[in-house]
């Protein structure tokens, strides 16, 4: 399910390093022209693809890769596939520039190649439940997590195709997508290794060498924050149902493995962001 945020600041907190002023996830991306640029954006492409137009070059903008858009750069994407489906960010600050310039070493709007997305996925969430909660210190949060970002970018993207990180992670990307669209289905290994055409022995040995993760555990991270996202937006829902719905058959081993992750039940998770 989409679902967005668009934080409310104030010039204090336009002051601060890094802030965030708006994010979404599963998006059906509209087409965007602005001859004049806008703030910093990431736009990762989950299903479909889109082109870029800036700077007088075109990109194509495929699954497992993502946009990173200067601010103040002009530039038009729009879909190229009946449908688009993105996560995406739009940031600012008084060091982003310095930081993707000279940290990342990117000084203009591009394409770029991204390995676990699983990990921007979870940053983007935690983007939304923050600023859809009663937290305090939230533009220090809001801070905090926008400089999370930008070191997922320099530690988990690439501008070449071919580099060791994007290429392992390449090789897995429709299996990403796979689970991201059928989490809330039973998934089993032998199906899960004909999505990317190899064996299921050899399926858990690449992931594991590629992810540091088993497979399974990062289903359950998948599902895990699917449940979050609806604990929050469906607060009438029964935890049973819930756990139902991001493909956990029984509800007891659903609020173990979210304790396991979350270090708190599902039921405490909700009542901390919606009292």
């Amino acid at each position: 399910m989409n679902s967005r945020a668009l934080p409310i600041l104030t010039e204090s907190d336009k002051k601060l390093p890094y802030y965030c002023l708006g994010a979404g996830s599963d998006w059906e991306q509209e087409p965007v022209n602005c001859p004049n640029g806008y703030f910093y954006q990431f736009i990762y492409s989950v299903k479909g693809e889109g082109e870029l137009r800036t700077n007088e070059q075109t990109f194509r903008v495929g699954e497992g890769n993502a946009m990173l858009l200067f601010k103040g750069v002009g530039h038009e994407y729009f879909a190229r596939s009946s449908a688009w489906i993105t996560h995406w960010v739009v940031f600012d600050g008084q060091l982003v520039e310095h930081f993707l310039k000279q940290t990342i070493g990117i000084d203009t709007s591009c394409v770029i190649h991204v390995a676990k997305p699983h990990v921007f996925l979870s940053n983007i969430h935690a983007l939304i439940e923050m600023e859809k909660s009663v937290v305090p210190l939230k533009s220090l949060k809001n801070s905090s997590l926008t400089y999370s970002l930008l070191l997922d970018i320099l530690q988990y993207t690439s501008r070449n195709p071919n580099s060791s990180v994007a290429s392992q992670y390449s090789r897995l990307a429709s299996l990403f997508s796979y689970i991201e669209q059928n989490y809330h289905k039973p998934l089993v290994l032998d199906d899960l290794a004909a999505v990317v055409g190899i064996t299921p022995q050899h399926l858990c040995s690449v992931f594991k060498k590629t992810t540091d993760s088993r497979i399974f555990q990062y289903i359950h991270s998948v599902r895990i924050q699917k449940s979050k996202e609806l604990l929050l937006q469906s607060p009438l829902l029964p935890i049973k149902e819930i756990a139902q719905l991001v493909g956990f058959e029984h509800v007891n081993y659903y609020c173990s493995i979210f304790k396991k992750l979350e270090h708190i039940s599902p039921t405490e998770y909700r009542r901390m962001y919606t009292g």
